[in-house]
This record gives C-alpha cells, sequence and structure tokens, in this order.
C-alpha cells in the first residue's frame, strides 16, 4: 500500500504530455504568427491541472490505493493549418497532471464498457459492422445504468478483447490491454493516464455523431445501476453536469476496486482506487466524493 510520503509527491505532466516549456514557446510562435491562440491555455480561465492533483490526492487520503488525472479535452478543429492544429495538441497535452500512481494499472471493472461502445460505434461508422436500433439501445444502457448483461452481449457478439486492442492502438493507450481470463471484462487492464488520453481525444478521433452520443449517454447516467449499485458518487454528484462512468468490482487479488471519471466543462478527471476488501464500498466512495470535490469548477464556456 503506498504511504502518505508517495500520495503527496508532485505532480508530474502525463507521460503523453509535452514539456510546459515548449508549450510556452509554442503559444508565444502563435501569437506572434497572428494564430489564435486557445480561450482555455490563458492563466485567467481557471486553475491548473498541476495544481489541481496535489489538492485532489490529499483530500482522498491514504485510504488504500489511489490514481487521479486531471486534463482538459481537445476540440475538434476545422479550417486550420496543421501548424495551429499541432500546436493545439501539444498545448492540450500540456494541460494534463497526474499524481505518481497515473501510469499504474488497475482493472477497469465497468470502465472497460466506454472503451466498448466506442469500439462498436467506430465499427457501425466504417461499415465493419451493422447496428439495429436495439444495438444501439444496448449500447445506451449499458453505459447509463452500467448494465452487466447488456456488456456482456456487447463483448461476446462484438469480439470485446479485440474491440480493446483497437480502442488502444487507436488512441494511443500504451498500457491498456483485454483481461488475461476470456470473457472477464471487468479484468480488462488499464491506468488513469490511459483513461485520461481516451477521453481527452474522444472528440477528435471518434465521429463527432458517435463522440456525442457516448457523451450524452455518459451525461444522463442513472443514479442506480442496473444491478442496484448506488452510482452516485465521486465526479457523479459532486461535480454538476459531468458526463459520468463508474466502475466498481470486487474482489479481484482480495482488493476493492472503485473508479470514476467524468468531463465537466471541458475538463477530463480520472480517479482510480483500490483498497482492502475489508474496506466496504461506504469509506471507499467517500474517500472519492473528498477527492472530487476538490476539483474545482472550470470557469463558465
Amino acid at each position: 500500500m503506498p504511504t502518505a510520503a508517495a500520495h503527496r509527491s508532485r505532480p508530474r505532466p502525463a507521460r503523453w504530455g509535452t514539456p510546459p516549456a515548449v508549450v510556452t514557446v509554442v503559444l508565444l510562435a502563435l501569437l506572434l504568427t497572428g494564430v489564435a491562440v486557445p480561450r482555455w491555455a490563458t492563466a485567467e480561465d481557471g486553475v491548473a491541472p498541476a495544481q489541481i492533483v496535489p489538492a485532489v490526492t490529499a483530500a482522498h487520503g491514504d485510504l488504500g490505493t489511489f490514481a487521479v488525472v486531471v486534463a482538459r479535452q481537445e476540440e475538434r478543429q476545422t479550417d486550420v493549418s496543421i501548424r495551429a492544429a499541432e500546436a493545439l495538441t501539444a498545448d492540450v497535452l500540456a494541460r494534463t497532471a497526474g499524481n505518481e500512481l497515473a501510469d499504474r494499472p488497475f482493472p477497469t471493472a465497468s470502465l472497460v464498457k466506454l472503451f466498448l461502445a466506442a469500439d462498436v460505434l467506430h465499427r457501425a461508422r466504417t461499415g465493419a459492422v451493422t447496428l439495429t436500433p436495439d444495438d444501439r439501445a444496448e449500447l445506451e444502457v449499458m453505459i447509463r445504468r452500467s448494465d452487466d448483461p447488456a456488456a456482456s452481449d456487447v463483448w461476446l457478439r462484438f469480439g470485446g478483447a479485440q474491440a480493446v486492442r483497437d480502442v488502444a492502438v487507436r488512441y494511443g493507450l500504451t498500457d491498456t490491454a483485454p483481461p488475461r481470463r476470456w470473457g472477464q471484462w471487468g479484468e480488462t487492464t488499464t491506468t488513469a493516464a490511459d483513461l485520461a488520453r481516451f477521453l481527452v481525444r474522444l472528440p477528435v478521433i471518434a465521429h463527432p455523431d458517435d463522440a456525442e452520443a457516448l457523451l450524452g449517454w455518459m451525461r444522463t447516467a442513472t443514479p442506480i445501476a442496473a444491478d442496484g449499485f448506488d452510482q452516485e458518487f465521486g465526479v457523479f454528484g459532486t461535480l454538476p453536469g459531468a458526463a459520468v462512468k463508474q466502475g466498481w468490482m470486487c474482489c479481484l487479488g482480495g482488493q476493492r476496486h472503485l473508479h470514476s471519471v467524468g468531463v465537466v466543462g471541458g475538463q477530463v478527471v480520472v480517479l482510480l482506487s483500490e483498497v482492502p476488501r475489508s474496506v466496504g464500498y461506504d469509506r471507499a466512495k467517500a474517500a472519492l466524493d473528498a477527492a472530487a470535490a476538490a476539483v474545482p469548477l472550470p470557469p463558465p464556456s
């Protein structure tokens, strides 16, 4: 179990990020060449992720193992030069920070449902599969109500293990892999950094309609899941208006897992936790609630 010192170490940029000094040079170049700088790239637009992460980590406390990443979601750009688009991407990546456990693998529990839905929608968009209205309804309930039978059906019918691999390649998720045990989709492994990258890049990798469908289902998540579990913990219920996905599982390796991810006001928040089985869900939820409450709401657009 990580020590308090490990929990409170200085936040670091995500491994796929860009050094802040480089971003400063890029933004200066944009200003000098007349290219518009993104509204959120300036200091007055809110608190930087690197300032948020220590507060979130401290608020969670020392209850088990905790990983956090806070980032800024990319926006799809049209009619811009390659230079401007690359600069924008570099700036988004620079505005990402996580704690020392951001690259530590966790079982996804129900968070893998995001990868499943994104890949099935992508395959339908490219003509690789044909989705019926019932299929789309199944994807929706899988996300909104975190329905496990729906996820098992999607995993079997659409090749869930390959879906995870394909999403990992498409989004550049270097530490995400399907489960070792066949069909145990909740044992898919990922990291807070990979989940943040997926949500950060969703608007620019997925077709706009597919990205909006997935985020729309997340925004209308039900307070009670299909299995009766209360989903209002962490980002859900703490950050108003967030598009959320929750995950919970017990007890792989004697550990209880409770996760919460969301997007609010273009800000991505990823909270992953692992506690001993002896720690109940109520305590684990309270820790994630405190962590999410330490995330300041982004300024209105």
